[in-house]
């Protein structure tokens, strides 16, 4: 019996390959096709972002501001066509994670679409709302300089400005959610950098009405720089070693004055007494300008130095900023390498601390050295040995005046310092005293009702610069041994260690220089410790402190306050215990803790236990909040 054949027509391998040939060629023409149509919309979006970023870096909007809108319509343009040209592929996107180098951003895409979207009405609506203002400014002073324009224009615009804040945050939220893990370097800096810039953005939004009140434009308006050195720890950051006023008038720059600190003193002034710890180590009587930072709630502190201020000099102060090392560092490091007087290279954020201790031991004004020097001698130091500030300080705004500074990236260095509050800012402003605390740049102690709360704040009774060299540690537990119904006990260990392999003998606590600034540094820390806890704590137990420092006060914004002292020679550490009972509110389910780091401080190692829940971190920021996703196991 014969089997037939099925009447389905016989494929060959021949037909096959031809078949599949015929599907291959035009499917590569169509990627190759719409890759190369990516790539030029790519292309065209690239360059018109950098013909905006050229035009920013050069010189703020206010030099063309014709040319800046019409790069950004020109941008707008471009964006759109390569937006059209993504997004029927964005679904597949995600499948290119795998893929080295780019893979990550292409996966990203989606997101970052989205962001790009909010971006471009953001710089779109902002030029709109803006630019006639800053346009009409410009036309009618072609011949002013960029900063003599600036406080016109935000008179001009500053009420506008608050309509802005929200789309701000809004893009801001939206890159801080990116990740860019595994991107490409150039990407991964210019998303983790985005956020900060937008911040600092948003808080002059929201400051927007207040601007030509703050610039002086209806009256001279009169701040204060404190000069902090932070190697001599204080409660805000640092010892007052310098104070400036700035005065401002019609938003002009009108005086910048820098006297060392211990020149803010009448023989006939009336002082109030020094806090009690002052007194009773240091044999402070009287609370002057340079100690006026003893409250590390920068906004009660301001006020001090307000009050002091006025009596000396009878000048009332319109705000208060303070600045460090950490931020003379940061800035200078933006600004790049700018030469200054008495000094013997540029100087950059990499060298400017060495280079102000050299000057320090031997000021610009002649060879007087601190170390081996005559009576007269020193009396001649004395008088030079701060007149390196007003000279940095002249320099760095010659140098933006001139137009040398890239704008963008001063941007990100002033926010640098904000958000670790190397800078911090206090105005005597009701608008603008909200504003700066919700972003966390007025240096405030921040409690929240209901929340746990942990502040350690050191201050250097020393009479040295020891903090250069000390370092800390800190570990935190809290658990409920007694049962959830019973109120948490907290441990708090803090640990100190004076690193310098130097001998002090006798930690002798009586001021004195020695032949460097080394010197100062290699000295017993004399350390008077205060720790901010929630109101209603109760001290069980204390140690590594003298028992006599031990105790329990009010503190500020409605904290309680915990205090101790100690004396650590070089060569040696020093572990202090606080153990204490938290308020009974704070249970398991319920528990938040905010955990404050000093200003001017190094970053510090935490450690943290929670009902067993254990995290450890290096707090670099201003603030930790725990729990948070980044620190759970």
């Amino acid at each position: 019996m014969s089997v037939s054949r099925s009447s389905t027509p016989y494929i060959t391998r021949r037909t096959w390959r031809l078949l599949v040939l015929l599907l291959i060629v035009p499917l590569t023409a169509l990627i190759l096709s719409k890759g190369v149509t990516l790539l030029l919309a790519a292309s065209d979006v690239y360059r018109s972002a950098m013909q905006l970023r050229a035009m920013l870096v050069v010189s703020p909007p206010l030099s063309n501001m014709s040319a800046i809108q019409e790069s950004v319509g020109e941008l707008d343009v471009a964006y759109t066509g390569l937006a059209g040209e993504l997004q029927p592929l964005l679904p597949a996107t995600t499948l290119l994670r795998v893929l080295p180098g780019y893979g990550p951003l292409a996966a990203a895409s989606p997101a970052l679409l989205s962001a790009s979207e909010q971006g471009m009405a953001l710089l779109r609506r902002g030029v709109d709302l803006v630019g006639p203002d800053i346009a009409a400014i410009r036309a009618a002073q072609p011949s002013a300089s960029v900063i003599d324009l600036l406080p016109q224009v935000a008179a001009r615009v500053g009420p506008q400005l608050p309509s802005l804040a929200q789309d701000i945050a809004s893009l801001r939220v939206s890159l801080a959610a990116l990740g860019t893990s595994g991107m490409p370097d150039r990407a991964a800096v210019l998303l983790q950098g985005a956020p900060g810039a937008l911040a600092l953005a948003e808080v002059i939004a929201r400051l927007g009405p207040e601007l030509p009140t703050l610039l002086g434009m209806e009256g001279p308006k009169h701040y204060l720089i404190l000069v902090q050195n932070n190697h001599e720890l204080r409660a805000t950051g640092g010892f007052i070693a310098s104070v400036g006023k700035v005065t401002l008038d019609q938003g002009k720059l009108v005086e910048l004055d820098f006297v060392d600190s211990y020149d803010i003193y009448r023989n006939d002034g009336i002082y109030p007494p020094a806090p009690a710890p002052m007194l009773k180590y240091m044999d402070i009587q009287l609370m002057l300008m340079r100690d006026a930072n003893w409250s590390p709630d920068l906004p009660t502190a301001a006020k001090v130095a307000r009050a002091l201020y006025k009596s000396d000099t009878g000048i009332e102060i319109d705000g208060v900023v303070t600045v460090d090392l950490n931020a003379v560092k940061t800035i200078f490091g933006a600004l790049g390498g700018i030469q200054v007087a008495g000094f013997d290279e540029p100087l950059t954020g990499d060298n400017i601390e060495a280079q102000i201790v050299r000057l320090w031991e031997r000021p610009a004004a002649g060879d007087t050295a601190v170390g081996g020097a005559t009576s007269e001698e020193l009396g001649a130091w004395w008088e030079q040995r701060k007149a390196f500030i007003p000279a940095l300080t002249q320099a760095a705004l010659t140098h933006v005046q001139k137009g040398g500074a890239n704008y963008l990236q001063l941007a990100d260095a002033l926010y640098e310092a904000l958000t670790d509050r190397s800078v911090q800012v206090w105005l005597d402003s009701a608008v603008a005293k909200e504003v700066l605390s919700t972003a966390g740049w007025d240096g405030s102690l921040q409690p929240e009702k209901g929340r746990d709360f942990l502040a350690v704040v050191d201050t250097n009774m020393g009479y040295n610069k020891a903090d250069a060299a000390i370092e800390r540690a800190l570990d935190y537990r809290v658990a409920w041994p007694d049962g959830l119904r019973s109120p948490a006990q907290a441990t708090l260990t803090l640990t100190y260690t004076h690193p310098i392999d130097a001998d002090d003998p006798g930690c002798d606590l009586t001021p004195r220089y020695g032949n460097s600034y080394a010197d100062l540094i290699a000295r017993c820390y004399f350390n008077y410790v205060r720790v901010y806890v929630p109101q209603g704590s109760e001290l069980i137990a204390a140690t590594g402190v003298t028992t006599d420092s031990i105790a329990t006060l009010r503190g500020e914004k409605g904290t309680t306050l915990f205090t101790g002292y100690f004396i650590l020679p070089p060569r040696r550490t020093n572990a202090v215990t606080f153990t204490y009972t938290l308020p009974p509110q704070l249970t398991p389910e319920a528990y938040t803790l905010i955990l404050q780091r000093q200003s001017g401080t190094h970053p510090l190692p935490v450690t943290i236990e929670v009902d067993g829940k254990v995290a450890e971190t290096i707090l670099e920021a201003a603030k930790l909040i725990w729990p948070s996703p980044d620190l759970l196991p």
